[in-house]
């Protein structure tokens, strides 16, 4: 059974050269297409939802339950995910900076072109080796072996069609050409990847053109090694069911027990225990039967080592009964057994092993090792040291994990090449990768809006880890959860939008003044992204005390060049101690996150000439960083983190996009996170996306904020918008809502500057002075301190809005927004 472009042709009905020739006519196309590797684990995770879910519709791929467990089992997503992670590392495919001083990019790459030879021994290996290299995004195809019988063919078409987009077509193919055909076959193909013995591999190789990639997985040997007074009954059982599993027709099959003595009488003993347990072990596997040349070995191996018994004077024995057979040779050797339940006995004294087992270095696999506790690490690093790939307990010979290297090698990094890019020197200098944004999730349009109930609602999962507060009341915290996983992907994104802001890691002198504790994640989480940009960092936290005289004296006497927090903190800092922050003169970049910097604070900073003033990262407690700012853009202005967060704008007023330079409601979903699900959240900021391309040289599409929505708030039966009423106040102020003694709303605003002038300024509103003269409104405006206002008492932020009329804790709100 022959399979291209997605489509099954029987064999009787394929022309095999025109096949090879329109396959090879899309190829260009399909290797200049961009890859993306998140349409293989969608496809993967369907596909095995199929497999679990509809078992009698899968009837027809004549594969056993077992099988189709294995399957499952492999295509899960979180299972992909990780031998992706753990063999190529994080975001393997982004084209990243080596360092972020450096003009050099690095990432992993498909080879091309991989043509498949898979051996007769196991029957799904073929598609998991398909799997493994579309992972990373070569073209496959297979040449299965004669046995296959058409199962592989059905098995990959049955995958395909659990990708909608159909993209993955173009990615596999199956051939079952004759040996003679395999030149043409092998002809475009960038690596070859074989399995078999040394001869079959030599013939393959002879075959394979200039500059192919060669990768060959060919015949290893294993084998058991024991302390003689470790091994009990329980673990000869679980090795004997080993060698009866699958007849030693796998590499890591025991074809030998190597004993750590050279007295006959122990080996003796445990020969006839490894008997005793082969007699009730084999009975419980069906036994291969041997074709007339394999049994002829079996009988001639069992003869020869009779016959050297008996005219020789060395120590040996045969035990043998119904199918399996026991040959113990006194010599100290790793001997290849004729397999079919035939296992070798020999001493080894462990000062002899490494000798022992030169001659098979490069051949060595797996070893099942039964010692005492106390001695399984030296002797793991003894056997390591001998050249064995796996050391593992007999029980687990045939057993692996997800992720675990075959044959001493991870099978990714085979399949693939690492690829550089260097650029000028100073060309692109804020841009930490050079990657293409992904395209959107899918079915997104499907889902509805979710808002701050529905987030807390659906709470977080059974893979979150670390925890933020999202709101709620001081007793009954709302919490956002998150994998470490999803944490540090969020925070290298964050670091990469920090150095795009203008942070220059290798020279840069960071105070961070975020506050943290009682579960507030602004001094943890910046902690982390200094940390991956590997700068100079001072974590000194917000300020415990009014008096900020310890920040101050810092930043003079380590020469503190940036510093990073919230605009009411380093406000504070600067007019307390503004003498000696003048005269000092070294602060050159302030980062700001959480509430808004009015012009007047700006004004102010400004005048210590400090040139970059900016907030630097968008984002949420809820669904993490979102967007940041960069070198070329304005205040408010920022590029969405693409690699982590998808971003649409709605119409304010109904759940359709906007019109290409309108103003709407931002609604967010996280392409990473495991611990919670944000999918189309609405965090109540307003904003338009801005066209064209950014001078920065960043892909990422660009957004503007535009304030909030629903801000109105109703207080004395009229609705006031604070934020704009703070802006033609054109001061520092905060508004404090609660009752008058009459029981009327009461605002009480307090400014830095002229209480009359912002007084007049408040009265502007139509409504306003009508309800106060009504008498359904109290208006007082007192003059404060800006570094006398009300502040979180976690994050530090300085609400511009406190509405004592709610029971709820007001000033929590804006810590789950935006930050």
């Amino acid at each position: 059974m022959y399979l291209a472009h997605g489509t099954l042709i029987p064999s009787a009905q394929a022309e095999s050269t025109q096949l090879l020739a329109a396959l090879q006519a899309r190829l260009p196309a399909t290797l200049a297409a961009r890859f993306d590797v998140e349409t293989v684990l969608a496809c993967a995770e369907r596909f095995a939802a199929w497999l679990n879910d509809a078992s009698d519709e899968a009837d027809w791929l004549a594969i056993d339950a077992a099988s189709r467990a294995a399957l499952g089992a492999f295509c899960r997503r979180d299972a992909l995910s990780a031998k992706l992670t753990r063999e190529l590392g994080e975001t393997p495919f982004s084209l990243r900076r080596i360092a972020y001083d450096r003009p050099q990019f690095e990432s992993w790459r498909p080879l091309g072109l991989v043509v498949h030879i898979t051996p007769a021994n196991a029957a799904l290996l073929p598609f998991f080796a398909l799997l493994e290299s579309l992972l990373v995004g070569n073209v496959n195809w297979l040449r299965p072996s004669g046995s296959d019988d058409g199962r592989t063919a059905p098995l990959l078409a049955a995958f395909l069609r659990h990708d909608p987009s159909g993209t993955l077509a173009d990615y596999l193919a199956v051939l079952p050409l004759p040996s003679r055909d395999l030149s043409a076959l092998f002809q475009p193909a960038d690596a070859i990847s074989a399995w078999g013995g040394a001869t079959a591999l030599a013939a393959i190789r002879l075959q394979a053109p200039a500059g192919c990639r060669w990768i060959d997985w060919g015949h290893r040997i294993s084998f058991a090694y024991l302390v003689a007074g470790a091994a009990d009954a329980a673990q000869l059982e679980a090795l004997a069911d080993e060698v009866c599993r699958l007849d030693q027709q796998a590499c890591s099959s025991p074809q030998c027990v190597l004993v750590d003595s050279d007295q006959p009488e122990v080996l003796r003993h445990i020969g006839e225990q490894l008997a005793q347990a082969l007699a009730r072990r084999a009975p419980h596997w069906p036994a291969l039967v041997p074709n007339e040349q394999e049994a002829a070995e079996i009988t001639t191996q069992v003869a020869f080592a009779r016959l050297d018994q008996s005219f020789g004077d060395v120590a040996g024995q045969v035990w043998q009964d119904q199918g399996w057979r026991v040959v113990w040779a006194h010599s100290p050797a790793l001997a290849a057994s004729p397999l079919f339940r035939t296992v070798q006995l020999r001493p080894v004294p462990r000062a002899q092993l490494v000798a022992v087992l030169q001659p098979w270095r490069t051949q060595l696999q797996t070893c099942g090792l039964v010692a005492a506790a106390h001695e399984l690490g030296e002797l793991s690093q003894l056997l390591l040291a001998a050249g064995v790939s796996r050391v593992v307990p007999p029980a687990a010979m045939h057993d692996g994990y997800h992720g675990e290297p075959h044959d001493g090698v991870y099978a990714l990094a085979r399949l693939a090449k690492r690829a550089s890019v260097t650029l000028p020197a100073h060309t692109l200098a804020g841009l930490a990768t050079l990657d293409l944004p992904p395209p959107a999730p899918a079915e997104l349009a499907n889902q509805p809006i979710m808002g701050k109930i529905d987030f807390q609602r659906n709470g977080v999962n059974a893979q979150a880890q670390l925890f933020f507060r999202s709101g709620g009341s001081s007793g009954e915290p709302k919490l956002a959860g998150f994998s470490y996983r999803d944490y540090h992907r969020q925070m290298r994104a964050a670091a990469d939008g920090l150095f795009a802001a203008g942070l220059d890691p290798q020279h840069d002198r960071v105070i961070n003044l975020l506050y943290g504790g009682e579960l507030y994640g602004g001094l943890l989480s910046f902690f982390t992204i200094l940390d991956k940009l590997s700068a100079a960092h001072f974590p000194m936290g917000g300020p415990a005390t009014e008096d900020c005289g310890d920040i101050a004296r810092l930043i003079v006497q380590q020469k503190i060049n940036t510093l990073v927090g919230m605009p009411g903190t380093i406000h504070r800092l600067f007019v307390q101690h503004e003498a000696m922050l003048r005269e000092y003169g070294g602060v050159k970049k302030i980062l700001l996150g959480g509430e808004h910097l009015n012009d007047a604070q700006r004004d102010f900073l400004a005048s210590f000439g400090i040139p970059l003033i900016r907030s630097a990262i968008y984002g949420s407690v809820d669904a993490g960083p979102l967007g940041h700012a960069c070198a070329a853009g304005a205040d408010g202005v920022f590029h969405l983190m693409a690699d982590t967060q998808w971003l649409e704008i709605v119409d304010p007023e109904h759940d359709r996009p906007v019109a290409p330079d309108g103003v709407g409601r931002l609604l967010f979903t996280s392409r990473a996170r495991e611990g919670q699900t944000v999918a189309r959240y609405e965090l109540g900021d307003l904003g338009r996306w801005l066209p064209g391309d950014c001078p920065c040289g960043q892909a990422a599409p660009r957004f503007q904020l535009c304030g909030r929505h629903g801000q109105l708030m109703r207080v004395g039966t009229v609705y006031l918008n604070p934020t704009r009423m703070a802006e033609q106040i054109g001061a520092p102020v905060q508004f404090l809502i609660d009752y008058a003694a009459n029981g009327c709303d009461r605002i009480q605003a307090q400014v830095e500057g002229d209480v009359e002038h912002a007084r007049s300024r408040m009265l502007l509103h139509p409504m306003l002075e009508q309800v106060i003269e009504c008498g359904l409104l109290e208006l007082n405006v007192v003059a404060s301190q800006a570094s006398q206002f009300m502040r979180h008492p976690r994050s530090g932020k300085t609400p511009l809005v406190l509405d004592r009329r709610r029971a709820a804790d007001a000033a929590s709100a804006p810590e789950g927004e935006t930050a």
